[in-house]
């Protein structure tokens, strides 16, 4: 198999397995048995837009991403090593990487589920981690791209919260393009309140 054609794939069918296919944090994998992690008292007078992941993705750069999904097979003819499938994946990488936010929220009080990534295995409390749209994103798949990260930011640390837990975060979406080194983030989001995913 040639594997960097395989991972070409992955690439590009895990994010959109896991936009359409109801994988992402707001189905019934959300976990049940955490307790609550984190409330800021204050929190509980601010109003919280609940949003998707699909609201995070600008329709024109989706569109972009759709419309090129037809070039993927191309990588198929492409030999494992060779220095055309390497740049092809890195052209890949490097668009994913630098997608595009959507500005409307930014600065603006929003309340969304996700999967959490630990960013730091051997720490016992945390003040913050990588949330995902979709079960497996940056540990059993590569990263989606950069729009759908959102680096969490607490006001104080936590017990650590093991990847892929789901949970509910609240608080103000920023726009922070970081290498954290697991992933690109197009997403900061100060925290007010971490709890578990539940459905409604």
């Amino acid at each position: 198999m040639k594997r960097t054609v395989f991972l070409g794939v992955v690439v590009v069918s895990a994010f959109f397995w896991g936009h359409f296919a109801g994988q992402s944090a707001g189905t019934s994998q959300g976990l049940q048995s955490l307790q609550g992690l984190f409330i800021n008292p204050a929190s509980a007078k601010t109003v919280y837009e609940e949003v998707i992941w699909d609201d995070l993705i600008p329709k024109k750069w989706f569109g972009e991403i759709k419309a090129q999904m037809g070039l993927l097979g191309r990588l198929g003819f492409l030999v494992d090593g060779s220095e055309e499938a390497d740049a092809a994946m890195q052209r890949l990488r490097k668009k994913w990487d630098e997608a595009p936010i959507e500005p409307r929220f930014i600065n603006k009080a929003i309340k969304i589920p996700g999967y959490v990534v630990a960013l730091d295995a051997n720490r016992k409390m945390i003040n913050e981690f990588l949330l995902v749209p979709y079960f497996g994103a940056c540990i059993h798949t590569p990263p989606p791209p950069a729009n759908q990260i959102i680096l969490v930011r607490l006001e104080k640390p936590i017990k650590r919260i093991e990847s892929m837990e789901t949970v509910w975060v609240e608080g103000v979406l920023k726009d922070a393009r970081v290498d954290t080194g697991v992933a690109v983030t197009g997403y900061a989001l100060d925290a007010r309140r971490v709890y578990p995913y539940t459905e409604k």
